[in-house]
């Protein structure tokens, strides 16, 4: 079996999250995540950036989609 090589294909766009407030957050806080909550793509990147954020601390978050969009609640 021969692979054949692509040359000059542009490498695709990365989904981009801004900054979240997650460290300055305390349970009960809430806030509408700043991405198209109609993007799979951008809803997963989302809800990947939250987990890695949490992963090693005691703090838990939850990432639900609203009728406003994308909402992430620090729930303990």
């Amino acid at each position: 079996m021969q692979i054949q090589i692509d040359k000059h294909i542009p490498i695709p766009k990365r989904t981009k999250i801004p900054d979240l407030p997650l460290g300055e957050m305390e349970i009960g806080d809430s806030f509408l995540a700043p991405i198209d909550a109609q993007s799979n793509v951008e809803v997963r990147a989302l809800r990947q950036r939250v987990s890695r954020w949490q992963r090693g601390l005691t703090s838990r978050f939850s990432v639900v989609r609203s009728e406003e969009g994308m909402r992430v609640f620090r729930v303990a």
